[in-house]
């Protein structure tokens, strides 16, 4: 120790320190191997997404569409019905050049290491999280959610699928090695997955910025191209959006060109779906519009991943957290006016907690305020507009329809003329309640902030109940019982289930996203979305260069005797895949007589 205090003393100890310092410098280089940072950049946001713009004219009769002949696309605030200027909607012509743009860049992309990739999506995911504000503000203008919405729906979202392809995207798509198996014991197999070329993602309007970046983040990193369509109901914001993945592959040094935006009505997607220098589709939207995308890629085979909505439930079982359980179901249907994918639009409710259930939810839908967040201020709102003009006369349809069937509408029920912006789009909160399963809201999505509550009594009678409807995307059970709610969850006829929690799935990215049933089919999130934007190529070659495949004689063309020829094939197949090692033996000696 003596020895050890006197050395720490002396001269050298700065150069000691220097070594030590160097050796954990080299260990840290090793270790980070050949990261590429992130590259900042810096973007303006348009002018109309800051609060308090007033400058666009309110519009009388707020609607996309200008005239029945134009081309062009009306932008509007759904929460004010202010002007956002006009869009000029893309031409076939036009599309098609894009197509072909977009195709020549692939070439190149698709040589790009995953190092390369992951320094776009960093560079992508540095801005998102600088610019938190401006992309929340940019999405509520657009489509009339509030802050604390855009920023769980959009840019948590985003950031979580950015960072979740970054850690594990080149772990998902690198080489897959397989069994051979006995006969090609001197083979060596593997999965290649290799890009498609040129992927197209048509994609709903709900969620602007995560709806569109969500597809282009898995395109880029398997090696794709990508052409967006963005629905024509957020056509403004495209612009902001495209801007900033095109800069993040500017500033990376790769050709911008690789991804396309799009925007448009029925002609455009047409042209889109059935072109055939398209790959693969990925469709959100609805039932009836995903049928006419299929029937569109199938003039070229095109593979098509369907999202195709809801009617996700919710079963709150009597021994159910309530204090955890009523404040998720709250958020599942006020949360971007409940305009989610797996929003939750029926909630079961056993019979020994309902009424305790119907009167928490009545206090709790009755105080929610809607209105304009960039406009009312930050304290005045919790729920925001509805996106499409022409949804109120079918959503006040459903509720009138359960009413006449004998359900009660204790809050809301139709459409709420605010009086600070009688042209904004609002649905008053709603609160439907002893709804059965005969009742067309039940098996109708309704895409608003309606909480439909039903009554069960045992878990049989839930699980029929939940079973009426023919979506089956996302689902929810709430149990105290943790046996119970896994074997309830497993047992409901949805893509997805979660057990105590709602809406995780935008999160967890390690899981696919997709339902069954009418809610489509196909994957985009998790190692299947990213793979489903892959070709799977089936590789094999030889393990050592002098062990081939040969054609024993017996069996090589022409075939001098098929008798023989059929017999030594037969015992070539006992050989290889019999139960027992006795019965191989007999066969490879026979193999052996054949062969002579």
């Amino acid at each position: 120790m003596d020895c050890l205090y006197k050395a720490m003393n002396c001269e050298a100890l700065p150069m000691l320190l220097a070594a030590v310092g160097g050796v954990v410098l080299l260990y840290v280089i090793f270790l980070s191997g050949s990261k590429l940072k992130a590259i900042p950049f810096e973007l303006k946001p348009p002018a109309e997404s800051k609060p308090g713009w007033q400058a666009g004219e309110v519009l009388e009769h707020p609607r996309i569409l200008v005239d029945k002949d134009s081309s062009l696309i009306q932008c509007y605030d759904p929460a004010t019905g202010r002007s956002l200027g006009r869009v000029r909607a893309t031409t076939v012509d036009e599309l098609n050049d894009k197509l072909q743009r977009a195709r020549a860049a692939q070439k190149v992309w698709a040589t790009t290491s995953f190092e390369q990739r992951r320094q776009v999506l960093r560079t992508l995911n540095e801005f998102v999280l600088t610019h938190q504000s401006e992309i929340c503000q940019v999405a509520c203008r657009d489509s009339g959610k509030t802050l604390i919405d855009a920023t769980l729906g959009e840019v948590l979202t985003t950031s979580a699928k950015l960072q979740w392809t970054i850690k594990n995207g080149e772990q998902v798509l690198k080489d897959s090695k397989r069994d051979p198996g006995f006969m090609m014991m001197y083979k060596r197999a593997k999965v290649v997955y290799q890009p498609r070329g040129l992927v197209a993602a048509l994609v709903s309007w709900n969620y602007p910025l995560h709806n569109t970046i969500g597809p282009i983040i898995s395109a880029l990193f398997s090696g794709n191209a990508i052409v967006v369509k963005a629905s024509e109901h957020v056509a403004w914001s495209m612009t902001y959006w495209e801007q900033m993945v095109r800069r993040a592959l500017n500033v990376c040094g790769h050709d911008p060109e690789l991804v396309q935006f799009v925007t448009g009505f029925a002609d455009v997607g047409t042209a889109l779906t059935s072109s055939p220098l398209i790959d693969h589709i990925t469709f959100i939207g609805s039932p009836e519009v995903g049928k006419l995308v299929m029937r569109s890629a199938s003039e070229n085979l095109t593979p098509v991943t369907l999202e195709l909505g809801g009617k996700d439930c919710a079963i709150v079982f009597d021994d159910a957290d309530l204090t955890q359980c009523l404040p998720v179901l709250m958020r599942s249907v006020i949360q971007n006016a409940s305009q989610n994918c797996i929003g939750i639009e029926r909630i079961l409710v056993q019979e020994q907690i309902y009424d305790k259930v119907v009167e928490e939810m009545s206090r709790r839908m009755k105080a929610v305020r809607v209105g304009s967040i960039l406009d009312d201020g930050p304290n005045e709102v919790d729920c925001g507009a509805m996106v499409l003009p022409n949804c109120f006369e079918h959503l006040e349809s459903l509720i009138s329809d359960a009413v006449k069937k004998g359900a009660r509408c204790l809050v809301g029920g139709s459409r709420y003329a605010h009086p600070k912006h009688p042209k904004g789009q609002y649905f008053a909160p709603t609160l439907l309640v002893d709804v059965t399963p005969d009742m067309d809201i039940t098996f109708n999505e309704t895409f608003g902030p309606i909480m439909v509550l039903m009554k069960f009594s045992t878990e049989q009678d839930g699980l029929n109940k939940v079973h009426s409807s023919p979506y089956g995307l996302g689902s929810s059970v709430f149990s105290g019982d943790r046996t119970r709610g896994r074997r309830v969850a497993l047992n409901l006829r949805t893509g997805m289930t979660n057990v105590n929690d709602f809406g995780v799935n935008y999160i967890c990215q390690s899981l696919p996203f997709g339902g069954v049933g009418i809610s489509g089919f196909g994957r985009f999130a998790g190692p299947e979305g990213l793979r489903a934007l892959c070709v799977e190529k089936a590789f094999t070659e030889d393990r050592l260069p002098f062990v081939k495949t040969s054609i024993p004689p017996i069996v090589d063309y022409p075939i001098q005797d098929t008798e023989k020829g059929f017999a030594f094939t037969q015992q070539i197949v006992a050989f290889a895949y019999s139960d027992t090692w006795w019965q191989s033996i007999k066969a490879g000696i026979r193999l052996g007589k054949l062969s002579l």
